[in-house]
């Protein structure tokens, strides 16, 4: 087996990252959300952001 290192498995890793550090961008500007003040939020309303989440959660699985 080679143990050489390609210019596509360095731009595949670099994606990976770019991909990861977005997460923490997000992350991290969810933090600085809660900050501002509340909302008033309806129980569906509340419903479907909850779904929306797990959504969200269930596709970044396959990101990282």
């Amino acid at each position: 087996m080679s143990s050489q290192v390609t210019l596509e498995m360095i731009y595949n890793e670099i994606k990976q990252i770019n991909k990861r550090l977005s997460l923490v961008e997000d992350t991290v500007e969810g933090i600085n959300v809660k900050d501002l003040p509340r909302a008033t939020v309806s129980k569906q309303e509340q419903a479907e952001i909850k779904r929306a989440v797990e959504e969200m959660k269930e596709s970044q699985l396959f990101l990282i």
